[in-house]
C-alpha cells in the first residue's frame, strides 16, 4: 500500500477560500507510468495542484455553483487570468464547476459501460483519474478539445462557417466596390481589362479567419483527375503560400516528451524534499531515494520552481509551489 504523508500548505493571507492539505502518495512523485501522450497534460495538472491560487479557485467555482444569493464578483476575472495561458488551461480548469468526482446536471447521459470523461476531479493526482478522463484531458493542441469539439489540423467545415463566409464576403465586396469606384476616378481612361490585369482591384477571398486562428474557406478539389498524393502535394503548396502571416505558428520548444517527463521528475523530488530532509530520504522513502538518488535534488527542485512560474505567469510574483519549503529548512 502506498505511503501517505501530509504536506504543509503555504497559503498566503488572502481572501481566497480555505484549501485542504495535499496528501502525498507514490503517484505524486513517481511518474514513470505516465505514457508519453499524457505527459503535457499531466505536467500542467500536477503543477497546478501546487498552486494555492488555483486550488482556491476550484473551491470558489464549486461554491459559486451552489450559491443562491451572494456571488463571487472576482471569480470571472480570476478565471480569465488562468485562461490567459491559452489552451493549456483547459487541461485542468475544465470541470471546476463540477462537484468532486461528479458531473454537471446537464452532462450527456451515459450508455452502458461508459464513464464520464470530464468530472470535477481536480485536485486529485493525475494518475488517480480514470483512463477515459486522462485521455480526454490529454488531447491538447496541436490536437485539442475546445467546447467539446476535437481540434484537428484540417477538417470539413460546418454550415455555420458557410454563413460566416457569405456574410464576410458580402462586407468585403461592398468595401471592394467602394475602392473600385475610387480607382476608376483615379484612372478614368484605363480599360477595365487593364485594371484587372494590373491588380488595381482588391481581391475578395471566400474565407473567414476567426480570432482563434482557425480559417474557414471554400476549396475546389478535382477528385476524378488527380491522385491522393497529387492533391496532398498541391495542398502542401497552398498552405505555404496562404498561411496567414499575422498568426504565429506553434512553438515546439520544450515539447519533447523527455522534457516534460523531466519536469515531472523535478516536481516529484520537490515534493519528497518537502517531507524529508535529504539526509534522511533513503531511510524515510527508500523507493524515492532509489528513483532519484543520482540527481542533484536541490538544483532540480529549483528548476521545478522556475517551471511553476513559467507555466502559470498569471500568478503573483510571491506565489510559490505548495511543496516549495523543504523539510531540511530551505525556503529559497
Amino acid at each position: 500500500m502506498a505511503q501517505k504523508f501530509i504536506l504543509q500548505m503555504l497559503v498566503p493571507h488572502t481572501r481566497r477560500a480555505n484549501v485542504n492539505p495535499i496528501v502525498l502518495e507514490t503517484s505524486d512523485w513517481n511518474f514513470d507510468a505516465v505514457p508519453d501522450e499524457e505527459l503535457i497534460a499531466c505536467c500542467y495538472w500536477e503543477y497546478a495542484r501546487e498552486s494555492a491560487f488555483i486550488r482556491a479557485l476550484r473551491e470558489r467555482c464549486m461554491k459559486e455553483k451552489r450559491a443562491d444569493g451572494d456571488r463571487d464578483k472576482e471569480l470571472h476575472q480570476d478565471l480569465q487570468r488562468v485562461q490567459s495561458i491559452g489552451y493549456p488551461a483547459w487541461m485542468f480548469l475544465h470541470g471546476f464547476f463540477c462537484p468532486p468526482d461528479g458531473v454537471l446536471p446537464d452532462a450527456f447521459p451515459l450508455r452502458e459501460g461508459e464513464v464520464h470523461r470530464l468530472t470535477g476531479s481536480f485536485p486529485k493526482p493525475w494518475q488517480k483519474l480514470t483512463k477515459e478522463e486522462r485521455a480526454y484531458r490529454a488531447y491538447v493542441p496541436p490536437r485539442g478539445v475546445v467546447d467539446l469539439r476535437e481540434l484537428v489540423p484540417f477538417n470539413r467545415g460546418y454550415s455555420l462557417h458557410a454563413k460566416d463566409i457569405i456574410k464576410t464576403v458580402a462586407t468585403r465586396e461592398r468595401l471592394c466596390d467602394e475602392a473600385n469606384d475610387e480607382i476608376r476616378r483615379q484612372y478614368p481612361t484605363l480599360p477595365e481589362e487593364a485594371m484587372v490585369q494590373l491588380k488595381k482591384y482588391p481581391d475578395t477571398q471566400p474565407s473567414v479567419v476567426y480570432e482563434s486562428g482557425t480559417e474557414a474557406t471554400v476549396v475546389e478539389i478535382c477528385w476524378r483527375i488527380f491522385t491522393n498524393e497529387e492533391i496532398v502535394q498541391s495542398f502542401r503548396k497552398w498552405v505555404k503560400e496562404n498561411r496567414p502571416k499575422d498568426i504565429s505558428g506553434p512553438n515546439d520548444k520544450g515539447h519533447k516528451a523527455r522534457d516534460w517527463r523531466v519536469a515531472l521528475e523535478r516536481l516529484g523530488m520537490m515534493r519528497l524534499l518537502h517531507i524529508y530532509p535529504l539526509s534522511e530520504m533513503e531511510a524515510g522513502c527508500a523507493e524515492g531515494w532509489k528513483l532519484y538518488r543520482r540527481r542533484e535534488w536541490y538544483k532540480e527542485r529549483r528548476r521545478a520552481g522556475e517551471l511553476f512560474r513559467a507555466l502559470f505567469p498569471f500568478l503573483s510574483k510571491t506565489d510559490r509551489p505548495l511543496s516549495w519549503a523543504t523539510k531540511g529548512g530551505r525556503s529559497r
